[in-house]
């Protein structure tokens, strides 16, 4: 499951892809279920994780 949420954290921050592709490029069939668990490893909404990642990358 780690190996997931490490590949979805990557394509949140690294495409423009919506999250349900995201989810379903790493193996969700259901975006709903994909944002939970990503929330339980990361403490933070896929969405809100795809926010802060593209701004910590634009200030830099």
């Amino acid at each position: 499951m780690k190996l997931k949420i490490r590949k979805a954290k990557k394509l949140l921050s690294t495409t423009n892809n919506t999250i349900t592709v995201g989810a379903n490029s790493v193996g969700f069939n259901d975006s709903l279920a994909f944002s939970k668990v990503f929330k339980q490893y990361t403490q933070s909404s896929p969405s809100s994780y795809r926010k802060q990642a593209t701004e910590t990358h634009l200030s830099n």
